[in-house]
């Protein structure tokens, strides 16, 4: 989604083309899931997966938190978001998403969630408003990361956590130029740690969980969708899949 080569309006419709799709849809049991999943239990649908991974991200979240106010940023279709508002159910959950389509489809299928149309780097939400802020998978899409690692620090309380995923990539060639911006395209764990830090954030985590995420996706691919050479591409084009909870700390 780079702003000289990829107009933003473009990237939109794009990746509403991927993650609306007939083939995508129907890829996904029609379930609004739309990431790689998490493997370690070899789940036998890639909707339980991805319903895994989500649940991973919230295996994150200290104890003493309790979060009373939550986004969901880049909710996709709204379904990782519904699992969060089921297990947080005392909890304010919001989710944003920066496509009307994406964000309409959420409204119908999860309604007593608030869905807002909103850039995750230009979020207008007032400051220190959450005390949770997740991610799934979608970080290395944003236009810039450095931006959305700013405002989510904006948005927390201290105290406050975000946890996200997100891919290191050697090259775009299987994910496609227009949706990793080329100021994303960090393939070095420790720069993008210390990118991390300098915004001010502790890490509490930053782990490589590639192989209980994508190897497992690839191989769903090769084995059921019989995408052998996606799968390939795909698998060598990333250098790391990182699961990274970071802290706001009280100044």
């Amino acid at each position: 989604m780079n702003k000289e080569s990829t107009p933003i309006n473009e990237f939109i419709e794009k990746y509403d083309h991927n993650i609306l799709s007939e083939a995508m849809q129907t890829m996904y049991d029609k379930s609004g899931f739309y990431n790689v999943g998490e493997w370690s239990a070899n789940p036998e649908r890639l909707k339980d997966a991805c319903e895994s991974l989500v649940i991973k991200h919230l295996d994150q979240v200290q104890r003493c938190l309790n979060p009373q106010k939550i986004l969901d940023i880049g909710c996709g279709l709204g379904s990782g978001t519904g699992i969060i508002a089921k297990l947080y159910k005392d909890a304010q959950v919001v989710g944003i998403n920066i496509s009307e389509k994406q964000v309409s489809f959420a409204k119908k299928t999860n309604p007593d969630i608030d869905f807002q149309v909103m850039d995750a780097t230009k979020m207008l939400f007032p400051a220190a408003s959450f005390d949770l802020i997740i991610s799934v998978e979608a970080a290395f899409h944003f236009n810039t990361r450095k931006d959305f690692l700013e405002q989510a620090y904006r948005m927390l309380r201290p105290g406050g956590q975000l946890i996200f995923s997100d891919m290191l990539f050697h090259n775009t060639e299987w994910v496609g130029s227009w949706s990793v911006p080329a100021e994303n395209l960090v393939t070095d764990i420790n720069i993008y740690k210390a990118a991390c830090v300098e915004i001010g954030f502790e890490i509490l985590q930053c782990s490589d969980i590639k192989a209980s995420t994508l190897i497992g996706f690839c191989s769903y691919l090769r084995q059921i969708e019989k995408m052998d050479e996606l799968a390939e591409g795909f698998e060598n084009s990333v250098i790391a899949y990182l699961l990274t909870s970071l802290k706001k700390n009280h100044r």
